[in-house]
């Protein structure tokens, strides 16, 4: 009993030090979905968010992005602190990797492109598609390289660059996905799994530490980190399956573990829910990104209605005392996290708890599930990086890609 209401302060404690954060609703397009991929350190997001056809539209939220000639629909991945922005234009049902400066769209890297990640100079990463096979690529000043894949493999496609033009992504091999580095000095790095067969690589910071997901030997994927080639284990919210996207230069992380998006700071993972000031009406399910300020950048359930996000860290508060750890007034309860959101850090502390839960929960490992439904990427059905609906087809036969919004 003393052991558990020492771990309980403990955790409660670092909950507590933690940002809580005020939440702005980011809206919509009109249509019925917009999400936040991609923030700078002024707290500008870029995402996607759909019109009241259904059509997706790159967003520098405030408004969307302009369109080249052509084009019918759109999407933004990245944003650097000079506001330009990394994504794909679909201009008469093609996709190009694009980058919109100052909100005026230039292409990348040709037909069948597809932009994703951009860093301070203006350097950006994708995949292009050829004779029906992706491959990473790379814009360094101003040249487009492609990288072809690495050993062992035969598709790839970069999602993050940093400030040493370093890349992150994944490809494929026959026997599953692998998380890579890609270094313009030394090529490619591939690396390491939790134990499973897959590995995702979504996000690179400037020290070249990078986030993503791994699969565990019992076949769950989780939120992992890598630093060279050594991989850290972040944990679950709920025991199955945990999903890294953005990290800061700090190497705090977020992403989403089941319906809910998280922060892992300081070795804890906390649930973004249980961090809001006020937020009724709100579930926040995925965060993409996290800036040099603590901002957050995702996207929730707004009544109902999916909705990108912005999180503003307010001033971290003081440690509960002992009592009111069980007897907080409901003015003070409203604005720190909930017990429930206590017993679930507790959980990722106490290890018993975490291999007892994903025992219980072995038949619904991802050998039997989906594989992660943000990035899905196969040689028939490549699925956009970060946006779960907008997938694009492969023939095969024709090399070309079939955009399909909404499915």
């Amino acid at each position: 009993m003393k052991l558990f209401l020492l771990l309980t302060g403990l955790v409660s404690a670092h909950a507590w030090a933690s940002s809580i954060y005020n939440i702005t609703d980011l809206g919509t397009l009109g249509g019925n979905s917009s999400m936040a991929y991609a923030l700078n350190d002024a707290g500008q997001a870029a995402g996607t968010a759909t019109n009241p056809f259904g059509n997706m539209n790159a967003m520098n939220f405030g408004g969307a992005l302009s369109l080249s000639a052509g084009a019918s629909e759109s999407s933004a991945w990245g944003v650097n602190n000079a506001n330009q922005i990394s994504g794909t234009q679909y201009i008469n049902g093609v996709a190009y990797a694009t980058v919109w400066n100052n909100g005026a769209p230039e292409l990348l890297a040709g037909a069948n492109s597809y932009g994703t990640g951009i860093n301070q100079s203006g350097d950006a990463a994708g995949m292009l598609v050829s004779r029906g096979q992706g491959e990473a690529f790379v814009m360094i000043n101003g040249i487009v390289q492609v990288l072809g894949s690495p050993d062992g493999c035969f598709w790839s496609s970069a999602y993050s660059i940093n400030g040493a033009d370093q890349a992150a992504g994944y490809a494929q091999t026959w026997g599953g996905m692998r998380a890579f580095v890609w270094s313009p000095d030394s090529g490619y790095l591939t690396l390491g799994t939790l134990g499973g067969a897959n590995s995702y690589a979504m996000a690179i910071n400037d020290s070249g530490e990078v986030a993503g997901h791994a699969q565990t030997s019992s076949g769950y994927l989780h939120a992992a980190l890598w630093n060279g080639s050594s991989i850290q284990d972040l944990g679950t919210l709920d025991g199955g399956n945990s999903y890294a996207y953005g990290i800061d230069a700090a190497g705090d992380v977020v992403g989403a573990s089941g319906d809910h998006a998280f922060l892992y700071q300081d070795g804890v993972m906390l649930d973004l829910n249980s961090l809001l000031t006020a937020g009724p009406g709100w579930t926040l399910t995925q965060a993409y990104a996290i800036n040099a300020s603590g901002q957050i950048a995702g996207a929730g359930l707004f009544n109902g209605v999916e909705h990108a996000f912005l999180l503003n860290p307010t001033e971290p508060q003081p440690p509960p005392t002992a009592s009111s750890l069980f007897f907080a007034s409901p003015e003070y309860s409203v604005t720190t996290p909930e017990p429930s959101s206590w017993t679930l850090i507790l959980a990722g502390l106490a290890l018993g708890l975490v291999p007892f839960r994903a025992a219980m929960r072995k038949h619904a490992a991802v050998q039997s599930s989906p594989v992660p439904r943000h990035y899905m990427l196969t040689r028939s059905r490549l699925l956009t990086p970060h946006h779960p609906r907008a997938t694009m087809e492969v023939s095969h036969e024709t090399s070309e890609l079939h955009h399909h919004p909404g499915t």
